[in-house]
């Protein structure tokens, strides 16, 4: 959006109408402003006092200190000066970024800012970035060098509905030029990061080296990515709404599990449902690679193998007729014997186990005075049911338990006599 004369008044109502229109007023009680100090966030927070006092809602800032660069605690402060000379109340939090190899610094930096975030917001609070219609062709450049699909290359969208609230990007209409005017008017204080000049980073480089050239050739390109982002957008969300409905066909009893002839679809629609369940259950989007090897590995392994695929976050595991999708198992000793001490709690945490001597006794449908021993599977035990004795490992075949649950079972022992197999 490009104007000769800066109409404060107009900038403003633009501003109010990202928010008005997309979010029911009673819908949310307060605001909350991600505050870097920067010259982006110091006209959100500006503006978005404004409209607080406006609608009688409630207004936070809150800046996330990575402790990264040597001017981190000289920007904190200047983000405390600002907010107590303006009447806002400031959320500090302090995060440090540990990296393993291969990651990169901009996009855990990311994560660590907005689980920050996340962690003070409510269902009923507005979080607002200042990311604005360059930031919108960097993104979408950035992603499609990454070679991103429908979703990535949609970039980032006005407002967001999350489990804890909502996320919206007001300024994502208005170019640089627009938010510099908006400070100046005003004359309002902020800082500037020296980092944004590193091109080493991803984004710095795109921004300093990349967008200029562009601009050259096509004046008006920040309107023309934002427009293709927005039509992408479109494209993605028809592909999710087709991924709910072959997901809704396929799905097992739960949600983490998906039945085996889900492959039975073309790998186009394949792709978009796995890629759906992923996201379901709360799990990082896979790479193209990882879809393949899912796909080969898993859905199209022989009826005789137990295929395995894992990529650090989950974990994927075929039985019978579904996959399931699982947090990495833990390590988990079958050796090890617990005692379950008399009307106490038995904790097992390794295996997320929290259970009660309640819990116990509803199991067994009797009442227990003594302690009881928990046990795991080994080998050869046998089980007696309907007065005949069965193994231990063809119950549990015959009960369609998954092999990597066999050892993690609960075996309850009273006076040595197995009592209960708590699956």
């Amino acid at each position: 959006m490009e104007t000769s004369d800066f109409d404060f008044e107009n900038i403003y109502s633009i501003f109010e109408q990202s928010i008005t229109n997309n979010v029911d007023k009673n819908s949310y009680d307060d605001f909350l402003i991600a505050y870097s100090g920067g010259i982006d966030s110091t006209a959100l927070l500006y503006f978005t006092k404004k409209i607080a006092i406006k609608y009688n809602k409630k207004i936070h800032a809150i800046h996330v200190n990575h402790n990264l660069n040597k001017d981190s605690k000289i920007w904190e402060k200047h983000c405390i000066d600002f907010c107590k000379k303006n009447g806002i109340k400031l959320i500090l939090k302090n995060v440090n970024v540990t990296l393993k190899k291969g990651d990169s610094i901009e996009e855990k930096a990311r994560e660590a800012r907005y689980d920050s975030i996340y962690e003070v917001m409510s269902k009923k609070t507005i979080m607002m970035t200042a990311h604005h219609l360059e930031d919108q062709s960097e993104t979408f450049l950035y992603q499609l060098l990454r070679g991103a699909g429908a979703k990535g290359l949609s970039s980032m969208p006005i407002v967001k509905k999350l489990s804890c609230g909502y996320h919206i990007r007001p300024f994502l209409k208005f170019n640089k030029k627009i938010i510099e005017n908006i400070v100046n008017y005003n004359k309002l204080k902020f800082i500037y990061d020296f980092s944004n000049e590193d091109i080493n980073f991803s984004r710095n480089f795109i921004r300093k080296n990349i967008l200029p050239i562009i601009k050259k050739k096509w004046p008006n390109y920040a309107d023309t990515i934002s427009r293709s982002a927005l039509i992408l957008s479109e494209s993605n969300k028809l592909n999710e709404d087709l991924a709910e409905i072959d997901f809704k066909k396929y799905m097992h009893k739960e949600k983490n599990k998906i039945f085996l002839n889900v492959k039975e679809l073309a790998l186009y629609r394949f792709n978009n449902v796995i890629r759906f369940w992923i996201k379901e259950n709360n799990f990082r989007m896979p790479t193209s690679e990882q879809l393949l090897s899912i796909n080969k590995n898993i859905f199209y392994a022989g009826d005789d193998k137990t295929p395995f695929f894992s990529c650090g976050e989950y974990e994927i595991r075929r039985f019978n007729n579904y996959v399931e999708i699982m947090k990495p198992l833990t390590k988990h000793d079958p050796s090890k014997v617990y005692i379950w001490e008399f009307k106490k709690n038995l904790v097992i945490s390794n295996l997320s186990i929290n259970l009660s001597w309640k819990n116990l006794e509803d199991k067994l449908g009797f009442k227990v005075n003594n302690n009881v021993e928990v046990k795991f599977r080994k080998r050869g035990e046998d089980i007696r049911i309907n007065n005949a004795n069965k193994s231990l490992k063809d119950f549990m075949r015959e009960n369609k338990i998954p092999p990597w649950e066999r050892e993690r079972i609960l075996l309850i022992y009273i006076d040595q006599e197995l009592k209960a197999i708590w699956n």
